[in-house]
């Protein structure tokens, strides 16, 4: 387990350190789909990875549609941009 644990946080710190790369087309894409049908609408392509990124977690999650929309409304209001 600490391998792994290591693994990722070493991960996490490469990534951290190489800059602001715009998120995936597709990734961008999908998660507008998922805001649309919470009935949320943003131009997410104008956003960093991270809060990109933050935007598909919430929606990956099995959680119910009002604590959901609020998490996104939550990333939303924070939200970084490029």
């Amino acid at each position: 387990m600490k391998p792994l644990i290591l693994a990722a946080a070493v991960a996490l710190s490469a990534t951290a350190t190489m800059g602001s790369a715009a998120p995936n087309a597709q990734l961008v894409a999908s998660v507008e789909i998922g805001l649309h049908r919470y009935g949320l609408s943003a131009d997410v392509s104008q956003f960093a990875t991270p809060t990109v990124a933050a935007l598909h977690l919430a929606l990956s999650q099995p959680e119910g549609y009002i604590k959901t929309r609020r998490r996104l409304k939550s990333i939303l209001r924070n939200a970084k941009f490029k």
